[in-house]
C-alpha cells in the first residue's frame, strides 16, 4: 500500500471517524437534555406558581386562625353582642381581598351566628336559619386542632351550607373556635374562597379535584371546544389518565405523561401537615419547538460530515505528496552525512515545523562532523590521561578509592592505605564493604552498602562517618562520594579524609558552648514571656471592665423582659428561650468574670517570673505564694501528666528572705522533672509547704510516684551537664542551677528516691525572725 493511501486512511480515522462517533454518541443525549430542559422550564414555572399558591394558602390559613381568636368572636358565640363588631372587623380585613368570597361563624350547636357573602365587591349579610349540627363537615371542623384548618373543594351539589352558585366550585376552609383547651371547641369559623381569583395565574391549566374529577379542562377532550369554554366532561377522570397522580404523596410539582404521550406538570394544593391534596393544577409542556430543532440539527450534522469528508480527502493527498518529496531528499542526505562524513546544509521551505527540522538536521550534520574529528583526538589522549590520574591520586593527602559497578575496589592510593592500614595489594579486587564498615555517629548499625549504577546527581554527597581500620579502632572520616563512567562502565569515587582530631576538638568546644546557649535561651524566653503577658493583659483588662457593666445592663433590662414574658409568653433570645436564658445568663456572666480574673493572675505570675532582677537584695516573701505561682505557670504540664495532683499548703504565711523570681525558677524546675518522671496519668504528684519547728525553717516538699532515680545516679543529679534525658533534649543544667539558687538562699535541698517507685525532693529555707516568733 502506498504512503498516500496510508496517510488518507489515518487522517480519515483520526479526523472523521471520531466526529461521527461523537455525533452518534452525543446527539441522542443532546435531544434528551433539550426535552428535559423543556420539562424543567415548565416545572420551574409551575414551582413559581406553586410557591405563590403556598404563600396564599399560608396567608389565608393564618388569617382564618387569627379571626377565630378575636375577642368579638367569643362575645358573638356567648351572647350575640359581638356580632356587629365581628362583622365590621371581617369586612375591614377581607373586603378588599377578592379571593375571599364569604365568612361564616357557627356556635357548637350548629347555629349560624354570622354569614357574610360578597355582592358587587362588598360583603353583605345573608339570611340564615338552617341548623348544621348534623352535617359531617361541621362535626369534622369541631375536631380539627386549633392551629389547623379543614379544607374542602365543593360545588352546588356537595356544598354542606348551600351557598355555592350554579356550576361554580369553591374552597371552604374552617377552623374551631377554642376559648379553653379543657372545654374544647365552642364553635367554628368558616371562610369561602373564590377559585377563579385564587387560581388566577392558572386560568389556562387543568384543575382536578382530590377525587380526580376535572374542574376545568379534560386531557382526553383537550382538542375539543370543551376546554376553551371551560365546561367539564363527566366522562373524564384524571386518575384514569394519570394513575401516578392518585398514588403520589409528594408536595412538590411532578411531571406525568398521559395516554396521548403529552406531558403535564402537576402542582398539588396542600393546606395541612398530613399532606392531603385538596386539588391538582396541571400545565401542559409544549415540545413543538424541540421537534423542529431536532430536524434542523440532524440536517446540519449530515452537511457537516459531508463537507469534512471532502476536506480530509484533499488534505490527505497534499500531505502525502509533500512527505514523499521530503522522504527522498532526507534519505539521500543522511547517507552523505553518516557514511561519507560530509557536512550537508538543509534548505526546506513550507511550514515552520519543516523549517525548524531543516535547521536541526543542518546542526546535526555539523555536530556529527566535529564529533568524528574529536573522536580520534580523544582516543590518542586517553592513555596520557590515565597516567596523569595515577600520578595525581598517588600524591594526594586524602584517601582515594575507586569502586566498579560490582562493588569491588579497582584503585587504592597510599593515603587510603595510611588511614585504614590495608596495602593496595590487600585491598584491590576485594569488595569495599569487606574492608570498610562505616556507620553514622550515635548509631550501632552499619551503613547499607552503596547501590551500584546510580546517576552522578543522586550519588554526589559528602557525609561524616565512623569507620574501622585494620586494627579494629574507630576512625572518624569525611567521605565524599561521586560517580563516573570509565570505558562505558559505571564507577564510584570515594574520597576519604581522616577527621578524628577535628572531631575531638569539636566535642570539647560543643560542651563549653552548651551552657552559654542555655543561658542565652533563657534570657530570650524571659523577654518573650514578658511581651506576650503584656499583650494578653490589655484585652483581658477590657473584658474585666466591661463584664460587670454588661451584667448590670442585664439586671436593668430583666424586669422589662419579665413583664413582656408574662404578657406574651416565652420568646427567643440568641437562639435560646427566654425562660432558660433568664436562668443561665447570670451564671455565664459569673464564669466570664472568673475566667478573666484567672487570666489576669496567670499574666501577673508570668510577668513576675520574667522580670529582670534589679539587685541581689533578698526581701521577705511568702514561700506558699511562690509555690502557687510555680504551679499556675506549669498547670498545663501537670494536667497532661497526672490525674492525681494533690497540694497541702500551710494555713499561715511562711516568710523567708529571698528573691521571688529565682525561687519560682526552682519550683518550676522540680515540678517539670516530676512530671517527666510520671509514666501514666494514674501516678500522683503531691506538693506541700509547712513550718519545720525542729530546724526553725520553712519546708517545701515535691513528691511523685514516677520512675525514681537509680542509686548510682542519686549523688550526681545536681552536677552540671549530668542528665539521663539527653536524647529528648535534656541539658543537665536544671537541677544544677536550682541547687545553686537554694544555696544562695542559705537553704538545703535533699533527694529521697527509690528506683521504680518515686522521688521526693525536700527544700528547707531559714525562716524570717518574725516568722519563727509567730509560730
Amino acid at each position: 500500500m502506498k504512503i498516500r493511501s496510508i496517510i488518507f486512511l489515518i487522517v480519515i480515522a483520526l479526523g472523521l471517524f471520531p466526529v461521527l462517533f461523537l455525533v452518534a454518541l452525543n446527539l441522542p443525549k443532546t435531544m434528551e437534555r433539550l426535552e428535559y430542559a423543556a420539562e424543567l422550564e415548565t416545572q420551574a414555572r409551575s414551582q413559581v406558581g406553586f410557591t405563590q399558591l403556598n404563600a396564599r394558602i399560608l396567608c389565608l390559613k393564618k388569617s382564618l386562625i387569627r379571626s377565630a381568636t378575636l375577642p368579638s368572636v367569643y362575645a358573638a358565640i356567648e351572647d350575640s353582642s359581638g356580632i356587629p363588631t365581628l362583622s365590621n372587623v371581617v369586612k375591614r380585613w377581607f373586603e378588599n381581598d377578592e379571593q375571599v368570597k364569604g365568612m361564616m361563624l357557627f356556635n357548637a350547636d350548629g347555629v349560624e351566628l354570622l354569614s357574610l357573602h360578597r355582592k358587587n365587591s362588598h360583603f353583605a349579610p345573608s339570611d340564615f336559619s338552617e341548623n348544621h349540627k348534623d352535617h359531617l363537615f361541621f362535626n369534622q371542623s369541631l375536631q380539627v386542632p386549633d392551629d389547623q384548618v379543614l379544607v374542602r373543594l365543593v360545588d352546588q351539589e356537595t356544598d354542606p351550607f348551600h351557598r355555592t352558585g350554579k356550576e361554580e366550585y369553591e374552597l371552604i376552609m374552617s377552623t374551631p373556635v377554642i376559648l379553653d383547651s379543657a372545654v374544647g371547641a365552642i364553635g367554628i369559623m368558616l371562610m369561602r374562597i373564590d377559585m377563579s381569583h385564587f387560581l388566577t395565574n392558572f386560568t389556562d391549566s387543568y384543575w382536578v379535584t382530590g377525587d380526580g374529577n376535572y374542574v376545568r379542562g379534560c386531557v382526553a377532550d383537550s382538542e375539543s371546544s370543551d376546554r376553551d369554554s371551560g365546561e367539564i366532561s363527566d366522562s373524564c377522570n384524571a386518575f384514569d389518565e394519570f394513575p401516578d397522580l392518585n398514588r403520589s404523596v409528594s408536595r412538590d410539582p411532578i411531571i406525568l405523561s398521559g395516554n396521548d404521550k403529552r406531558k403535564i406538570a402537576w402542582v398539588p394544593l396542600v393546606f395541612n401537615k398530613e399532606h392531603h391534596v385538596v386539588m391538582w393544577v396541571g400545565t401542559l409542556i409544549d415540545d413543538s419547538a424541540i421537534k423542529k430543532w431536532k430536524m434542523t440539527l440532524t440536517v446540519n450534522v449530515i452537511v457537516l460530515i459531508v463537507v469534512m469528508t471532502i476536506l480530509v480527502f484533499i488534505a490527505a493527498n497534499w500531505i502525502s505528496a509533500k512527505i514523499e518529496i521530503l522522504q527522498r531528499d532526507l534519505l539521500t542526505r543522511l547517507d552523505d552525512i553518516i557514511n561519507k562524513e560530509k557536512r550537508i546544509d538543509f534548505h526546506w521551505g513550507g511550514p515552520l515545523e519543516l523549517q525548524n527540522l531543516s535547521r536541526d538536521l543542518t546542526a546535526f550534520s555539523e555536530r556529527y562532523s566535529l564529533t568524528c574529528e574529536a573522536r580520534n583526538l580523544a582516543e590518542a589522549s586517553l592513555s596520557e590521561s590515565e597516567d596523569k590520574f595515577r600520578s595525581l591520586t598517588g600524591s594526594a593527602l586524602d584517601g582515594i578509592i575507586l569502586m566498579d559497578n560490582e562493588g569491588y575496589i579497582t584503585y587504592w592510593n597510599e593515603a587510603a592505605a595510611t588511614i585504614f592500614g590495608y596495602s593496595p595489594e590487600e585491598a584491590l579486587q576485594h569488595p569495599i564493604h569487606s574492608l570498610i564498615n562505616p556507620r553514622r555517629e550515635g548509631e550501632d548499625l552499619s551503613v547499607e552498602p552503596l547501590e551500584t549504577g546510580k546517576s552522578a546527581e543522586s550519588l554526589s554527597q559528602t557525609v561524616e562517618l565512623i569507620a574501622r581500620n585494620e586494627k579494629g579502632d574507630d576512625v572518624y572520616v569525611e567521605l565524599s562520594l561521586s560517580s563516573t563512567t570509565i570505558k562505558g562502565k559505571w564507577h564510584a569515587i570515594w574520597i576519604v579524609r581522616d577527621i578524628s582530631e577535628r572531631k575531638r576538638s569539636e566535642d570539647e568546644t560543643r560542651k563549653q558552648q552548651q551552657q552559654l546557649l542555655h543561658a542565652d535561651k533563657m534570657i530570650s524566653l524571659g523577654l518573650l514571656v514578658s511581651g506576650v503577658a503584656h499583650e494578653i493583659n490589655n484585652p483581658n483588662s477590657i473584658a474585666l471592665l466591661n463584664t460587670p457593666i454588661l451584667f448590670r445592663a442585664w439586671e436593668s433590662a430583666k424586669p422589662i423582659l419579665d413583664e413582656f414574658f408574662e404578657e406574651n409568653g416565652d420568646f427567643s433570645i440568641a437562639g435560646l428561650d427566654y425562660r432558660e436564658m433568664r436562668q443561665q445568663l447570670p451564671r455565664i456572666f459569673l464564669e466570664l468574670e472568673e475566667s478573666a480574673q484567672r487570666i489576669k493572675q496567670i499574666v501577673m505570675d508570668l510577668k513576675d517570673y520574667a522580670r529582670q532582677e534589679t539587685s541581689g537584695q533578698l526581701v521577705p516573701v511568702d514561700i506558699t505564694e511562690v509555690v502557687k505561682s510555680g504551679i499556675r505557670l506549669t498547670s498545663n504540664t501537670i494536667h497532661k501528666s497526672t490525674n492525681k495532683f494533690i497540694t497541702h499548703f500551710s494555713p499561715t504565711p511562711l516568710m523567708v528572705l529571698g528573691n521571688r523570681q529565682r525561687l519560682t525558677q526552682v519550683v518550676i524546675n522540680l515540678i517539670q522533672n516530676s512530671c517527666e518522671a510520671l509514666e501514666t496519668t494514674d501516678m500522683s504528684l503531691t506538693i506541700s509547704t509547712r513550718y519545720n519547728k525542729e530546724v526553725d525553717g520553712v519546708e517545701i516538699s515535691i513528691k511523685d510516684e514516677g520512675t525514681g532515680i537509680a542509686p548510682e545516679n542519686l549523688k550526681q543529679v545536681t552536677d552540671p551537664f549530668f542528665t539521663t534525658k539527653r536524647s529528648i533534649g535534656g541539658t543537665g543544667l536544671g537541677l544544677s542551677v536550682s541547687a545553686g539558687i537554694v544555696k544562695e538562699h542559705h537553704g538545703v535541698m535533699d533527694f529521697k528516691s527509690e528506683f521504680g517507685k518515686g522521688t521526693e525532693v525536700v527544700i528547707v529555707f531559714p525562716a524570717c525572725p518574725a516568722e519563727s516568733k509567730e509560730n
